[in-house]
């Protein structure tokens, strides 16, 4: 995290330091894009592993009467006491978790011999953990005192439940998981935030060699109107992005009442993009 956002802020400050000329002077070119856009990579990476490492740090177990539960960043997962069929050591599995999978804590599903997924939760490798099953699923975790843990699990569901709950994951509010995980969402911010990017790259490769002047106000039958400097073009990808990161926001708000409404201003977003990609086009056509 630390090398990530070290590499970020180096490339964001190159950047920067080529930007802090009058924006007539600005030497805007493909080179400067990508170091923008690595500036922009690491960050990304930086954030993924910051949360991961967050999310590390606050994962717990807890066990009452009832469940057995997990908890991460202000979320919660439920597992029925009375779902829970065996614990296990779990040093026979075959696991292989990837790099992204095993970053701060072991995290994800993968499917086991028996045809259950098995959900990691565990600040342990697979091979030195213990596993948790119930009749549809298993649980990767790795309790501070296996034997204790186990021991109380035992006791507990020797006692019984004196409340059904019912199983799954109690999202956080803080992160706004719902939004995030929506199918649709991601797809059109996906592909909004490439096209941004798509714009911005094309615009800087061409803007070298674009006249000190350009017509940026002809009308609806083509007439040409005042000229302006070229810097202005600028604002067109600038604007493009700034309302994809409003509807982001006003997304997020939404989505708990309206996800339909949510998914639409996200899927607006890239139509925006493509708006104002095709008037930079008419432009410097």
């Amino acid at each position: 995290m630390i090398l990530t956002a070290t590499g970020s802020t180096f490339f964001f400050a190159a950047v920067a330091q080529a930007l802090r000329v009058p924006i007539e002077a600005w030497a805007i070119d493909l080179n400067l894009y990508l170091r923008f856009l690595a500036g922009v990579a690491l960050l990304i990476v930086t954030a993924q592993v910051a949360y991961r490492v967050a999310a590390a740090l606050t994962l717990a177990y807890g066990l009452d009467r009832n469940g057995f539960y997990i908890f991460w960043l202000g979320n919660r997962m439920v597992v029925p006491l009375g779902q829970i069929e065996s614990v296990e050591r779990s040093a026979s599995v075959a696991d292989r978790a990837s790099l992204s999978q095993s970053l701060g804590y072991f995290y994800g599903g993968f499917k086991l011999p028996s045809g259950k997924i098995a959900q990691r939760f565990s600040t342990l490798p697979t091979k030195q953990a213990i596993m948790l099953q119930t009749s549809g699923q298993a649980y990767i975790i790795s309790p501070n005192n296996t034997d204790t843990f186990v021991q109380e699990l035992e006791q507990r569901q020797r006692i019984g439940v004196i409340q059904q709950l019912t199983p799954g994951v109690e999202a956080g509010r803080y992160f706004s998981y719902a939004f995030w995980d929506d199918q649709v969402v991601r797809q059109a911010l996906v592909l909004a935030f490439s096209l941004s990017l798509i714009l911005l790259g094309w615009l800087a490769s061409i803007y070298p060699n674009l006249p000190a002047l350009i017509d940026l106000r002809s009308n609806a039958a083509g007439e040409a109107g005042a000229l302006s400097p070229r810097h202005q073009i600028l604002f067109l990808p600038l604007a493009a992005f700034a309302t994809l990161l409003f509807n982001t926001g006003l997304g997020i708000t939404l989505y708990v009442r309206t996800p339909l409404g949510a998914r639409m201003l996200q899927m607006a977003s890239a139509m925006v993009q493509l708006l104002f990609a095709v008037a930079v086009l008419t432009i410097v056509r």
